[in-house]
């Protein structure tokens, strides 16, 4: 019911991440994240590369016209997954970063925020330990997931299973650092996320597939950073999603 409410928060994480007081904090991990992700494509490029010759070299004659549509096929399949897995590996890698920009965005928005452990080191840390945390929440599903779409008839809906696990897994990481500075534990936003299963996923399938924009997904992480910060406000405070007309 709430689906739009939630997608609306994430354009909203947008304006907010223009404002003066929060942009300076957006450099820092945008330009971290471009680097993640250019380093990761190109690396899938080359082995994509590699891949494309080996398989023409294996069709038969008869079906060697495949060749000039195989490997174009291959190269966009691989920045279409690449941009998307990528954009997380270096979600996770800027997270003590990020953690910093969701504070000024609560202080801006909502005039108040938690306190700031002036310790770089002890937050890098702590906000390496709370993503272990989250990949041990992470990796049984994405297991189970892999597993569903590998069944007869249920892998006919697998993109739709995997959508709809990655805005779930997006909306659970980018709506946890408003928790994690509060020094609260992981099970704390699962909790809220569940109060409102319609705003969770209608902000995850946008920044799904923000995160999986070629070179420009690594603009987008700030973004999903300062929604999900948005969106965990509203669901804390307990302000109803489905009957706001913004």
């Amino acid at each position: 019911m709430s689906f739009g409410a939630g997608a609306r928060l994430f354009l909203d994480g947008a304006r907010a991440a223009r404002r003066p007081a929060v942009s300076r904090y957006i450099w820092l991990p945008a330009l971290l994240s471009l680097a993640v992700i250019a380093a990761g494509l190109a690396t899938a490029f080359a082995y994509t590369g590699d891949l494309a010759d080996y398989l023409t070299g294996q069709l038969p004659a008869s079906l060697n016209f495949l060749g000039a549509i195989l490997g174009p096929l291959l190269y966009a399949l691989s920045v279409l997954i690449g941009a998307w897995l990528f954009g997380f590996v270096a979600v996770l890698l800027a997270s003590p970063f990020l953690g910093d920009l969701a504070i000024e965005v609560e202080r801006d928005q909502f005039g108040d925020a938690p306190g700031h452990d002036p310790s770089f080191w002890h937050g890098v840390a702590s906000a390496m330990a709370r993503e272990i945390r989250k990949l041990g929440y992470y990796l049984p599903r994405l297991l189970v997931v892999f597993l569903l779409t590998l069944v007869p008839g249920i892998n006919a809906v697998a993109p739709f299973v995997w959508f709809g696990f990655g805005a779930w897994t997006l909306a659970v990481q980018f709506c946890d650092y408003p928790t994690e500075n509060r020094g609260r534990p992981f099970r704390e936003t699962l909790d809220l996320l569940r109060r409102d299963r319609g705003a969770a996923f209608g902000y995850g399938s946008c920044a799904t597939l923000a995160l999986a924009i070629p070179l420009l997904n690594f603009l987008m992480i700030p973004v999903a950073v300062a929604g999900g910060t948005l969106l965990h406000r509203r669901l804390a405070e307990g302000t109803s999603l489905r009957s706001d007309p913004s």
